[in-house]
């Protein structure tokens, strides 16, 4: 916001409302940027989840030898 649109605003609608206004549009924008973040790190969660879910999964379908069998060799 310029100057002149400040000053138009505290004339329109007061000094106390005018001033909410701008801590609001200051906090919304902080909001949205740490959304944004949360929104990033989720999505890098989700594959890594994804990611660990498949290697689980090849890992348990491979069959596995067990100790009883290693000493019969």
């Amino acid at each position: 916001m310029d100057l002149q649109a400040v000053i138009q605003l505290i004339g329109n609608v007061g000094f106390p409302i005018a001033l909410c206004l701008i801590l609001l549009q200051t906090i919304l924008v902080k909001f949205n940027k740490q959304m944004d973040g949360l929104e990033k790190r989720l999505a890098q969660l989700d594959k890594t989840m994804n990611l660990l879910v498949r290697t689980f999964h090849q890992s348990s379908s491979q069959p596995a030898i067990r100790q009883d069998q290693k000493k019969d060799s």
